[in-house]
This record gives structure tokens, sequence and C-alpha cells, in this order.
């Protein structure tokens, strides 16, 4: 499986954010994408996530249109997981809740997540009472649970020990793998240097 990204222009109250970007993501690794401030990167996942509409440009998910002049795909539609540097879980719902947020009844998933990610002990819990770290991980699980086809991570270890970082960034890889799941990652640290994964890199500029 692979996301396609052609042509693509997109522009922020005037300024321009990409010009003629071009990227292909594959799926079963982790495509490492960075870059200096204000290059666009967690805009980029915005726009395949379909919560930014670029200027113009292409975005293909294989022979699926997510985004085109002609063709947009809402976000809800096109079957993505995206963990947010703010989480983004629901105050309202505890852990086991949160997770289980996008209707799937895959108990054994749902089992290995709660397990890997060592958040059994939290699932009564509102995300009040996580830690940072464990809401990062609450986060996780719930992108994973939805089974998405594309997985779009913004800084995914930031809240993490230095043990954590290094079983989370590998199971990621191995569940991406097993899944064939497109995965794209943003992190400021150094990826490769913290656990032995494949991965791809991407370095975006400034215009």
């Amino acid at each position: 499986m692979n996301l396609i990204i052609k042509s693509l222009n997109f522009s922020y109250q005037s300024e321009e954010v990409f010009k003629d970007l071009n990227l292909n993501f594959n799926s079963g690794i982790l495509n490492l994408v960075s870059g200096p401030s204000g290059s666009g990167k967690t805009t980029l996942l915005n726009l395949i996530a379909g919560l930014e509409k670029p200027s113009s440009g292409l975005i293909m998910l294989d022979d699926n249109i997510q985004s085109s002049i002609d063709k947009f795909v809402e976000p809800e539609n096109r079957n993505i997981g995206f963990i947010f540097q703010d989480f983004a879980l629901f105050p309202h719902l505890n852990v086991k809740q949160n997770i289980e947020f996008s209707g799937n009844r895959n108990e054994e998933l749902l089992n290995k997540l709660i397990n890997k990610l060592s958040i059994a002990n939290h699932l009564s819990k509102y995300p009040h009472e996580l830690s940072g770290g464990q809401q990062q991980r609450v986060s996780l699980a719930r992108a994973l649970f939805s089974e998405p086809k594309i997985l779009l991570i913004d800084e995914p270890i930031s809240n993490q020990d230095k043990n954590n970082k290094i079983e989370i960034i590998k199971f990621i890889s191995d569940f991406t793998k097993d899944k064939e799941i497109v995965c794209i990652l943003v992190s400021h640290e150094e990826i490769d240097n913290i656990a032995q994964v494949e991965t791809r890199s991407y370095t975006l500029t400034l215009t």
C-alpha cells in the first residue's frame, strides 16, 4: 500500500507552506518526517488526514483519491488513526471508552494493546487522572484499535522514559508491518538511534 502526494500546494493565511510537494510513503515501515520549525510537518499530517484542504495537487492511497481539485474525502471516511501532540482524548470518557470509541469489537486486539502499552491498570481512569506518558499511550492504543489504513503520529514518544520509548517504537513498527499500515511519524528525536527498526526518512524544508 502506498500513500502518494503529488504536486501538492498549500498556503496558510497567504503564507506558502508547500509548493509542488511530491512524496511517496510505503506501508510496513516507519516513514519519518523531519524538518525545521515552520517547515510544515504537522500541516502535512493534517492535509493527509483531511483536516486541511490543499490549494491544489493530489493525495492518493493506492488508486483511491483522498484529495484533489475534483474530490475530497472527509476525515471520518479516510480510515486514519491520528495521534496528536496534545493526545486529544475525550475528557468525559474513561481509558477503555476512549480506546473503544471507533466501535471496533475485537477483544483480542484490545487486550493486546492494553497489555503491550502498559495501560491495563488504568482502564477505569479518566484522562485528567493520567500522566502525560500514560495519556500518550492511551492515544496510541485508540488509534491502533481502529485498525487504520494510515497511521499519523505527531511526536509519539515525547513523554516517555527511555525504556518505554524503545518498546513503543518497536511495537508501532511491528504492528504497522503486520497490518500493512502506512505509518507517518513526525518526531524531533532520532528514532533510528532509539530502536533498530525499518525506517525511511523524509526532510521538509522552508519554502
